[in-house]
């Protein structure tokens, strides 16, 4: 089973890992690797409050949380230090695009 939920995680449009276990880490660093495939990583900390506001209106709710989750949509990420990065989370996407680049230029010649 575990094996099927990745295949359908990792094809999917959007990815939210609900938890920071080891397969949201696999299946984040997959789809940096696959082209920075959308995912979205919820901080729940922020979002509690809103959580907690049943008078806030969906269509505010909507907004905050789209304006929350704004900057952790799958971009990639050049890493300043090889510190503190878990390699399965981030798979040094410097390094591949790098390398698709060169890959892409020499095939065109």
């Amino acid at each position: 089973m575990a094996a099927i939920d990745y295949i359908v995680c990792e094809k999917s449009d959007v990815f939210i890992p609900s938890h920071g276990g080891n397969m949201g880490h696999a299946l984040q660093g997959q789809r940096a690797y696959a082209g920075h495939k959308k995912y979205i990583t919820p901080n729940k900390r922020q979002m509690l409050p809103y959580f907690m506001n049943a008078s806030l209106p969906e269509s505010d709710f909507n907004r905050i949380v789209k304006e929350l989750h704004r900057e952790s949509l799958g971009q990639p990420e050049l890493r300043t230090s090889k510190g503190g990065k878990d390699v399965t989370k981030h798979p040094v996407p410097e390094c591949m695009c790098s390398d698709r680049q060169q890959q892409q230029q020499q095939q065109q010649q």
